[in-house]
């Protein structure tokens, strides 16, 4: 019996590293041969200005893009994968809009491959992207951390999580490229461990300073990455005070002793909010005339009109668009419909967690573990339409850009959906334990029957589960591989 035990240990160990080597596998496969990631170069020069400036909170209005000394394009994956390639750029004249905390930028610098030099800016590109692959391995490493203690040793499941958060395929793609993204993947995972330490019980120190390092980490890496958590943990709190019907852990000295953490994200958005009048310092906001000339910018007579119902849409299209595919400098997108074959699991994924709130009751034995997953999925959800509603409003009454609608943002919380997912699996598996229990008692000819049902149903989840993470994998690298192939 414990050999056995041991094999399914060994067996899952093995998914679990077979699953981290394929994503990182896809990182150096994206950034040698695809690139072209999203805003790369604004983030470059962000870590260009900072390695200026020496500042701790940056004057978002004096910043500019890096333009290159001479005619060489240097964007192109080609150009970049000789690790001693290095490239030379001065300060331009056009305006960087990024306006997100400075703090993955500055563990950026740390890597090094940003130089100034007699106002001469040296960027190795290819060192950029290989410390952001690190830092995103090791993002990943965390997220696989709390599938591998959290799920137990049913390794169809295993397989099932570790296959879900490695299949998104911007996820893989958008880790290989410099952006703040990957701050953002480690700040969620973060978060989503404490809140589950402190389910379980675990309610010292470390959980609560885990915790708050999370919030802190996720609202210094962009603020929809803040608001997702910060809503995340408003909805734990109040169904944690509903289960337990106390909140005495929110006056602990262990909570207190971690405000320090919370006063520090606060102050740096009051200063942000002090220096620009907004804690999300926009484009619009930063430099009005250089924004009312940029693409982001729709002449009234050559707008596309369209009604709220038509907008919402149009946005959720492009949405799970973006969500299933590609979309950066290269739109890589599928063809087709969004719910085809090529699209259905990945889209999915969205909306399996909300079956989780048909469990509640029943699910007693992974309750910790589901009430993370409800609260961080709907503060997912929440951000999204929260982001929905705020480029709706752009369009009407500002500029009328259609863009604003990129998923990826919400990449970051992929552990909690995939927790979501496995623990939705994992209870109808416990529900066909249960029952097998129960038949027990009856007669020796309706107890062989009722097992005989009981392993025919469960081949039918094995089944589900198998066909599952096969399309997953098939509409992830493999749909790439055959159908972009002459873009390689």
């Amino acid at each position: 019996m414990e050999g056995k035990k041991d094999k399914i240990k060994y067996l899952i160990i093995l998914i679990y590293l077979l699953g981290f080597i394929f994503f990182v596998f896809k990182m150096f496969f994206y950034a040698q041969y695809v690139a072209r990631f999203p805003d790369e170069m604004q983030h470059i020069s962000y870590i260009a200005y900072l390695e200026k400036e020496h500042t701790i909170i940056p004057n978002f209005e004096d910043m500019t893009t890096l333009k290159e000394i001479g005619s060489k394009a240097t964007n192109s994956a080609a150009n970049l994968n000789n690790k001693n390639t290095t490239t030379e750029y001065t300060f331009g004249n056009d305006f960087n809009y990024l306006g997100h905390p400075p703090l993955y930028y500055d563990i950026m610098r740390l890597s090094k491959a940003v130089q100034l030099k007699n106002n001469i800016i040296t960027v190795n590109i290819f060192k950029l992207r290989c410390f952001n692959i690190v830092l995103s391995a090791i993002a990943m490493l965390l997220i696989l951390y709390i599938g591998y203690t959290r799920i137990g040793r049913n390794p169809i499941l295993n397989l099932l999580y570790v296959t879900i958060v490695i299949s998104v395929p911007m996820l893989a793609y958008g880790s290989a490229g410099i952006n703040n993204d990957t701050l953002a993947l480690i700040g969620l995972p973060v978060f989503i461990l404490g809140l589950l330490r402190f389910s379980e019980q675990k309610r010292n120190f470390s959980t609560y300073f885990i915790i708050s390092f999370g919030v802190f980490i996720a609202f210094m890496a962009k603020l929809t990455a803040g608001a997702a958590v910060s809503i995340s943990l408003l909805l734990y709190l109040i169904l944690i005070i509903i289960k337990e019907k106390n909140a005495w852990f929110l006056i602990s000295k262990k909570f207190i002793v971690t405000l320090p953490m919370y006063l520090i994200t606060a102050a740096y958005y009051i200063v942000v909010y002090i220096q620009t009048g907004s804690i999300l310092p926009t484009y619009r906001r930063l430099d009005p005339k250089d924004f009312y000339q940029s693409f982001f910018y729709v002449q009234v007579s050559n707008r596309t009109h369209m009604s709220f119902i038509q907008y919402a849409i149009y946005f959720a299209k492009n949405f799970l668009r973006t969500w299933t595919g590609i979309a950066s400098n290269v739109s890589l997108l599928k063809t087709g419909s969004v719910f085809s074959l090529n699209n259905i699991a990945i889209l999915i994924l969205l909306f399996l967690p909300i079956i989780l709130l048909f469990q509640t009751k029943k699910a007693k034995n992974n309750s910790s573990v589901l009430l993370v997953s409800i609260s961080v999925y709907f503060g997912l959800a929440i951000s999204a339409i929260i982001q929905w509603l705020r480029a709706y409003k752009e369009y009407v009454n500002i500029s009328g850009y259609l863009g604003g609608y990129q998923s990826r943002y919400y990449l970051c919380g992929i552990a909690a959906i995939a927790l979501a997912i496995t623990v939705v699996m994992k209870n109808f598996y416990e529900k066909l334990s249960v029952t097998s229990e129960d038949k027990k008692v009856q007669s020796a000819g309706q107890y062989y029957e009722a097992k005989y049902n009981i392993n025919y149903r469960r081949l039918i989840l094995h089944f589900i589960c198998l066909f599952f993470i096969c399309l997953l994998l098939y509409e992830d690298f493999i749909y790439f591989l055959i159908h972009f192939k002459d873009y390689l």
